[in-house]
């Protein structure tokens, strides 16, 4: 029987990957018609968490568990000659090399030949779109000059371990950049156009979802997860959950939400830029054959002018409703603290398990 392709996509976090997921769930009848299998999600966003997590051999919980055994199934029973699966949770999955060899072994003995999709975006941008979504997840709590000079000197900020990790499997990396143009022109139409599928045959392939937010929701967020710290005790992935709901629906309700966040100087932009720019060139000769900045021409000149109010401190007006926003949600968050479904002792309600941010192995 010859072997299916499995196009993994991996991410990584904040390059398009919720309207990507979106976009296959929402067609996944019609990518059937043409001979592309899209497993169910546990979300209506539709990532494939809980499946990704299943591959790798990781515990998802008693509640997921007959998701990804039926997902596994039906991987191993269509007719489709490709499967894609869409998690951003690889990016830390796959850093461990325990959990590599399950994933890419459960791949290969559904019959299929794994092929990673990845779409590598200048650091800056990734790193300033990464913190806010972080904090308002309520994930991290760091100021952003710390988190972005932390983050350039990690391994997941360097694209080449993603080479390294498909010569260590034999197998195809392909890599689409993520730039401003990818941005403008849609990232949903360059990733059908990558599986090979004609983006014209389908509906909705430009919606744009996920918008990053803004100064104000992610000062509340860092306040309320800060006051939630000092108890000393982490949030668990469902009390982490319901506080990003709780704010979502309380800034909205009373005007506040907010878009738009940059923690980032044009200085500091340079910096981190300078510091990943031997790595970024290696990786983008060996999978485009040219430089870095020539494939990032615009995202790399880019200028920035920060708006965090920890940099930029508020007018005494956005302070006001700033205190009081923080004074409600610290309310609402010693209540989630409370809830004892949400505090349940498991790996699946772990936030580093469930972020994909396993130890290495």
């Amino acid at each position: 029987m010859r072997k299916r392709i499995c196009y993994i996509h991996v991410g990584p976090h904040k390059s398009g990957t919720t309207s990507i997921q979106w976009f296959l769930q929402e067609n996944r009848a019609e990518l059937l018609k043409h001979g592309y299998f899209v497993p169910e999600s546990e979300t209506k966003r539709g990532a494939h968490h809980a499946l990704a997590e299943g591959l790798a051999g990781l515990d998802v919980g008693e509640h997921r568990e007959p998701l990804v055994t039926r997902s596994i199934r039906a991987i191993a029973e269509t007719p489709a000659e490709a499967i894609i699966i869409s998690s951003e949770a690889l990016e830390g999955i796959l850093e461990s090399r325990k959990h590599g060899n399950v994933f890419f072994g459960q791949i290969q003995e559904l019959n299929c030949e794994p092929k990673l999709v990845l779409f590598p975006r200048n650091q800056p941008q990734w790193i300033n779109s990464s913190y806010a979504f972080s904090v308002m997840s309520f994930r991290r709590s760091d100021p952003f000059q710390s988190a972005a000079l932390g983050f350039a000197q990690s391994p997941g900020s360097r694209f080449s371990r993603w080479v390294e990790l498909a010569d260590a499997h034999a197998l195809e990396l392909i890599a689409r950049p993520f730039t401003k143009e990818t941005i403008a022109c849609g990232v949903i139409t360059e990733f059908v156009k990558t599986v090979g599928i004609n983006s014209s045959q389908l509906r909705n392939s430009e919606i744009r979802r996920n918008e990053a937010v803004g100064p104000f929701t992610v000062t509340v967020a860092r306040e309320v997860l800060r006051a939630i710290a000092q108890i000393g005790k982490p949030l668990k992935w469902l009390q982490a959950a319901r506080c990003k709901k709780e704010l979502a629906a309380h800034l909205k309700e009373r005007g506040l939400a907010d878009v738009r966040y940059c923690g980032l100087s044009t200085s500091l932009a340079r910096h981190i830029e300078r510091e990943l720019q031997s790595d970024n060139n290696a990786f983008a000769q060996s999978v485009w054959g040219s430089s870095w900045a020539d494939i990032f021409a615009a995202d790399v000149t880019e200028e920035f002018t920060p708006n965090d109010f920890e940099i930029c401190p508020p007018d005494w007006f956005t302070a006001r409703r700033l205190r009081r926003a923080i004074r409600a949600m610290k309310a609402r968050g010693d209540e989630i603290l409370q809830d004892p479904a949400l505090a349940v002792e498991a790996p699946w309600n772990d936030v580093a398990h469930r972020s994909g941010l396993v130890p290495r192995e």
